[in-house]
Order: structure tokens, then sequence, then C-alpha cells
């Protein structure tokens, strides 16, 4: 592991910045992680924003460590770069922010539709779905955006499906979703972390409208 350096990286002139958001404009810089991984697996960040910085892990088998080693990497302080603490934190703690035995028991509740068993019976759905979402990308003609038309719908609309919502809604879940992920993105969200004050929003996942509405269909749904 390095040692904290006091710039982001000793970066060659074909590297680019990890911590940037413009370095993922073009796609992802896959040269830039294998060099990481090659030469420097667990790197140390700093934040240009003023931020604690972060810690790189690149390497799958690392990664699989962490993973696996919840008593030296908790994820119970928060698994965001975005620095919540005390009152604020546990307000908008969810699922994914606890260890087990907490994590295993809020696992359970969600995890038997999920189960391989459970999966295989939804074969003929997933087949049935994926076959309509294309074709429907299809009548727009010969050029189409698959990501918009295909690669989000289709997760979204299956796991509604799952869930017993409405097929019609499944658009806009996908739109509620991508301002949910996608909270630093002014392109995905009215108000995008860092670019508009979302302090009202402080208190739900993401700092971000989007949660309150999906909590509310939610709610309408059961």
């Amino acid at each position: 592991m390095s040692a904290a350096p006091d710039l982001d990286m000793d970066l060659g002139p074909d590297d680019l910045d990890i911590v940037d958001p413009d370095s993922y404009l073009r796609g992802f810089p896959h040269a830039t992680f294998k060099r990481l991984r090659d030469e420097d697996p667990i790197s140390w960040w700093k934040e240009h924003d003023g931020g604690k910085g972060f810690w790189a892990v690149t390497r799958y088998e690392d990664l699989l460590y962490v993973s696996q080693h919840v008593e030296l990497f908790s994820s119970a302080q928060g698994v965001t770069l975005e620095e919540i603490e005390g009152e604020d934190f546990h307000l908008r703690r969810n699922m994914l922010e606890y260890d087990p035995p907490e994590h295993t028991r809020y696992r359970r509740l969600v995890s038997k539709p999920f189960s391989r068993r459970e999966v295989y019976g939804y074969e003929d759905g997933i087949r049935d779905l994926a076959r309509t979402v294309v074709l429907e990308a299809r009548e727009l003609g010969d050029r189409f955006d698959y990501v918009d038309r295909v690669a989000k719908r289709l997760p979204m609309k299956m796991l509604g499906r799952m869930l017993g919502v409405p097929d019609d809604d499944g658009d806009w879940l996908v739109k509620q979703g991508d301002a949910l992920l996608g909270n630093l993105d002014p392109e995905m969200t009215d108000w995008p972390v860092g670019f508009t004050d979302t302090d009202q929003f402080k208190h739900i996942p993401f700092r971000s409208p989007a949660a309150l509405e999906l909590y509310e269909y939610a709610e309408r749904q059961a």
C-alpha cells in the first residue's frame, strides 16, 4: 500500500486524473486504471473540493479481500465519497450501510425472490420482455441509443415485474433511477449535488428528490 502523496498521483501525459469527472467524458479510462493495477494497485487520491480523500483499490484480488473482510473494511460508516456524520448519516442510512449481522437480517427480507431456484422461474418472462424491449427499440429505425432504449429499460422493467409494478411505469422508474444514481450529473437530475443547493434533501438517499418520489411510489404500490 502506498503512502499518501502530496499530489493525486505522479501522472504521465497519457494518464487521467480519476478524481476529475471530466476524465470519463469520452468513456472509461482503461489505460489509466491498467497502469494503476500494474504499478500502484492501492493508491491514495486527494479530492479537489477539499474532501478527506480516498484509497483507490483497482485489482480484483484486493477488491475481493476488501469485500470479504468487513471487520477491517466496514460499510457501517458509509459507502460513498460524500462525508456525512452524526444524525444526518443515521437518518439517511440504508441496508448497504450495515455490516453483518444487521445487514444479513435486512438482506434476508428481500433475497428469496432472487435465489437461484426462483430466478430460473423468471427465464421465460425475461426472454419475452427482452424481445418486447428490443422490438420497441427497432421501431425507432436502424439507429437508436442502445443504452437508453434497451440496457436501462430491460432490467428496470424486469425488476418491476418481479415486484408487481405495472409495465407502463417502467420508463418512469428508469428516469427516477437515473436521477438517483446520477445525482452528480446535471444531465440526469435538476438537483445535481455540487451544482445546486441540496441541503433540503440531506436526510434522504443520494441527496436526491427522486428518492422521495420513489418512496411515495412504493407506498402507493404497497
